[in-house]
């Protein structure tokens, strides 16, 4: 397997216009977008910039003047306030789903929270806000939103104690579980929270061969071990041909809004 990745990485290299590609980050450091960028960056010739946060990834991927490759969130479109690189058919590399849960120290099921103030933490914008509305009517809870900036950082604060609740992705559960006091008490995957997380794998300014080669390259990565250690609690949807394409089709539609 690791030769035929290092095999699609040289043919990556040798028929791409470009010999070289600027990975952009718009995570943070301990996050999960941090983990997909290096994972494919260890396969290419690239830079790689850690902006921390979108804004800052928009600046540089604005007018690169190398072929970019990032990952960008769903929620992230639809805040009119931020720019955004545009996605579509031609530039998608790949969507990938993560699965949610709750965890908490103070209750022990959701249903336990009725009637509570409920300070959580998490990320994201506007879709994670509406969702948690939506659950906190549902079961009479009103939940408080402690904001972070993505999954590295929501896992660390709420270790430090920042919150006593916490939603993020089944990927942060062992982490989130070194707290003895906690239990992860509701899924997405169980059909207990209606809400998963959508990110695209996607290239900016790439001709169709460096993207072509990419999609190829994540397919490959995607079936390894590594990646499903590293990723577990997600599914990896590569290309928009096949049994794909109503997913990109749709994922199109959103990361257009």
């Amino acid at each position: 397997m690791n030769k035929l990745i290092t095999t699609l990485a040289a043919i990556f290299i040798a028929t791409s216009a470009h010999a070289e590609i600027t990975i952009v980050n718009p995570g943070s450091e301990e996050g999960a977008f941090r983990q997909v960028l290096t994972t494919i960056g260890q396969e290419v010739e690239h830079d790689f910039v850690q902006a921390n946060n979108p804004v800052t990834a928009y600046s540089y991927i604005d007018g690169a003047s190398t072929p970019v490759l990032t990952v960008w969130s769903s929620e992230w479109p639809g805040d009119a306030d931020m720019q955004s690189p545009a996605i579509g058919a031609d530039n998608l590399v790949a969507l990938m789903t993560y699965e949610t849960m709750m965890c908490s120290r103070q209750f022990a099921n959701l249903d336990a929270m009725a009637g509570q103030d409920v300070k959580i933490a998490t990320w994201g914008s506007e879709p994670v806000a509406k969702f948690l509305t939506v659950l906190g009517i549902q079961k009479d809870i009103n939940f408080v939103v402690v904001p972070f900036g993505g999954s590295g950082s929501t896992t660390k604060g709420y270790i430090a104690g920042d919150a006593d609740t916490v939603f993020t992705i089944t990927t942060r559960q062992g982490a989130i579980e070194e707290d003895s006091a906690t239990s992860c008490i509701a899924f997405s995957a169980d059909g207990e929270l209606g809400f998963r997380f959508v990110d695209a794998i996607a290239t900016i300014g790439a001709d169709t061969a460096t993207t072509d080669s990419l999609r190829t390259l994540v397919g490959t990565l995607s079936n390894t071990t590594e990646w499903n250690d590293k990723f577990g609690g997600t599914v990896t949807y590569v290309g928009g041909t096949g049994a794909n394409v109503s997913m990109f089709e749709e994922a199109v539609v959103n990361f257009s809004k």
